[in-house]
């Protein structure tokens, strides 16, 4: 696992430096760069497989072929032969080596071979072009710029952004931010800075920039054997993919919520492993209804695994804000992104490398609302006048807990939309503000320069589509390629390598999320029971009420603290004065939110905390253009209460 980062064009030593420096987190164990008169490639590494001789960059026999790369080729043991026996000559026992001899042997197509996550930055001395590549479901980052005749790549903007000041703010994807909840690809938060999408190839030659996809997620297919042999078959495929995911030179441990994901990958990696870390973090005091301390430690102890808890007190801990904001370059609207990062640092005091969960809801159909279609289906065979008259006007009185309970919130949110067609329905839920909001919070002036104000053209491009008849193929293309890279992978990569930490998703491999979603949608969702396929492996392996309780989610208090604890920062903070300043929100909305959250009337937990998200990033990277953190804090930044300031309390 490391960060890379470089350009095109004639050398500049120090500035690649500085790049890749950018990224130290990222590989802290050593760094490694390869410059010439036409490209210029640096990483730094995070030591997990070949230790001796893992080295990068990495090259070809004849050295006209060259490598820097962030992730892990699970494959590569297998690919390693393939090439071998084709006559490939090997110098070390790495993944990275592998890249270069299949690139040698299949072209453009060697990314075709691989199987792992990884961002690949490979330059063909012979033909003058620098390839970029990121694995299929998105599980690595990687960005890049155009500038001056020169294409610069990294692993993360910051690295970027040492080689030009320029910083201007995509007002679409402020308004994508709201819509959708996430910014999907090639858009970033700035005009001048694309993303690279899952399963998809950059070349650059001649100066010319060209982007395509290699892999595109397809859930037409259907499996076509008996409920029974595909209990067996993803029984086997999971296993398969675990053996993949613990080849490692360094000691793996796992993630352990409670949750059936995270409990069966556990159960499954014990029965691959003698020993087993699993680490899982809480809350104490105040806020124990956000935990789900007891159930991961009924998993420990039925596994038998070393089993390893963070607990941490009421606080909020909103003094990380700026090194949480720092770290994704972006606004992030995900409000446990301090409680990963803070695990994740506890996590790497005993291992380097992490399986999680991540990606199971997406491919299963976890979510509560993938059910809500089926309840959907139910409620239109009420009479309208019970429908209008009294269930949504009791909905719209009910208060919403900030509690750990989202009861009130979730039949709102169904209400909603249940006057609308499936799709349209569906389209009202996952949207992070109603319309109403969205056009009332997001500044004229930014809606003004973008194409699509609504912010939601992704979501109906997917959900809308006549090109596929079945409405949760559909839902589960919009999981897979947007929700699932753009927000669950993304604040995971950003948190773990901040601690320089890998994590690893089973859950994510592309030839398991192929199968997965080639089964038939009653095989995953029968009726209101999600996952119902993964929960008939996951009997195998755990106790029933492990597999049957109910999902709650991995959450924090955010909406306590807002409340509460954080209630004077976010006034202050978010004031009129504040929010006019950076001039990408309407003052009146966010005070509105403020208002209904703080009464009870509603709870906006997730899009407040979006909002202190967006106005910290434009407050920290626009107006105070910073580079770095060295000399960086909370009281830096402008609105944060002078009490907060004086007492650094949090």
């Amino acid at each position: 696992m490391c960060g890379i980062a470089g350009f095109t064009g004639s050398p500049k030593p120090a500035l690649l430096a500085e790049m890749c420096n950018s990224l130290f987190h990222r590989g802290p164990d050593e760094g490694g760069e390869h410059i010439t008169a036409d490209v210029s490639l640096s990483m730094r590494r995070l030591a997990i497989i070949d230790l001796a001789t893992g080295q990068q960059p990495i090259f070809n026999e004849t050295r006209d072929i060259w490598v820097v790369f962030n992730g892990e080729i699970y494959n590569y043991e297998v690919l390693m032969q393939t090439l071998r026996d084709a006559g490939h000559q090997f110098r070390t026992n790495s993944d990275t080596e592998t890249i270069v001899h299949a690139y040698e042997e299949y072209g453009l197509d060697f990314v075709d071979h691989l199987q792992g996550m990884y961002g690949i930055a490979l330059w063909d001395d012979r033909l003058k072009r620098l390839i970029l590549v990121r694995d299929r479901i998105g599980e690595k980052p990687l960005f890049y710029s155009e500038d001056g005749g020169r294409l610069y790549f990294a692993s993360e903007i910051k690295a970027i952004f040492k080689a030009t000041e320029q910083r201007p703010v995509d007002h679409q994807a402020v308004c994508d931010f709201f819509g959708s909840g996430y910014v999907t690809e090639p858009k970033t938060f700035y005009k001048n800075v694309r993303k690279l999408g899952p399963g998809q190839m950059a070349v650059y030659q001649d100066s010319t920039l060209s982007v395509r996809d290699y892999w595109k997620h397809d859930p037409a297919s259907r499996f076509t054997g008996t409920f029974s042999e595909a209990v067996d078959e993803l029984d086997q495929r999971l296993l398969d993919t675990m053996r993949l995911c613990l080849k490692s030179d360094v000691e793996v441990g796992a993630f352990l919520s409670g949750g059936v994901d995270s409990s069966l990958i556990v159960a499954q990696m014990k029965k691959l492993s003698a020993e087993v870390k699993t680490f899982s973090v809480g809350y104490g005091s105040e806020a124990l209804g956000f935990n789900e301390l007891k159930h991961a430690k009924t998993v420990a102890e039925h596994v038998g695994t070393e089993h390893h808890e963070l607990i941490l007190d009421a606080s909020s801990n909103i003094r990380l804000l700026p090194e949480i904001i720092y770290h994704y370059d972006e606004p992030h609207g995900e409000p446990t992104s301090m409680l990963v990062y803070l695990l994740c640092q506890y996590v790497q005091k005993s291992v380097k490398v992490a399986l999680s969960g991540t990606g199971g809801d997406e491919i299963f159909y976890g979510y509560p609302r993938h059910g809500g279609l089926h309840y959907l289906r139910r409620y239109r065979l009420l009479p309208k006048f019970v429908r209008t008259q009294i269930i949504e006007r009791i909905a719209d009185s009910l208060p919403e807990s900030t509690r750990g309970g989202n009861f009130s919130k979730r039949v709102k949110r169904f209400v909603s939309g249940a006057a609308k067609p499936p799709e349209e329905a569906y389209l009202t839920w996952v949207k992070l503000l109603n319309p109403d909001l969205q056009d009332q919070l997001v500044a004229e002036d930014v809606k003004s320069f973008a194409d699509d104000p609504a912010g939601d053209e992704f979501l109906k491009q997917v959900l809308l589509s006549p090109e596929r008849s079945e409405l949760m193929d559909r839902i589960c293309e919009l999981d897979v390629g947007g929700y699932l890279p753009e927000y669950q992978l993304t604040y995971m990569d950003r948190m773990s390598m901040a601690n320089s930490l890998e994590v690893r998703a089973p859950l994510c491999d592309y030839a398991l999320v192929d199968f997965a979603t080639s089964l038939p949608v009653d095989m995953r969702l029968r009726g209101t029971r999600s996952k119902h396929i993964f929960k008939e492996v996951a009997k195998r392996y755990l106790p029933h009420e492990i597999v049957e309780r109910k999902k709650v989610g991995f959450d924090s208090p955010i909406g306590q603290w807002l409340k509460g604890e954080l209630k004077e920062f976010s006034e202050s903070f978010l004031s009129e004065e504040q929010v006019l300043r950076s001039g990408l929100l309407n003052p009146a909305a966010v005070r509105q939110m403020l208002n209904d959250h703080q009464s009870g009337r509603r709870n906006y937990a997730l899009q407040l905390w979006s909002v202190i998200a967006l106005e910290t990033w434009y407050r920290m990277y626009i107006e105070d253009n910073i580079t770095d953190l060295q000399d960086y804090s909370l009281d830096d930044i402008r609105g944060v209460p002078v009490d907060l300031q004086l007492t650094g309390t949090a």
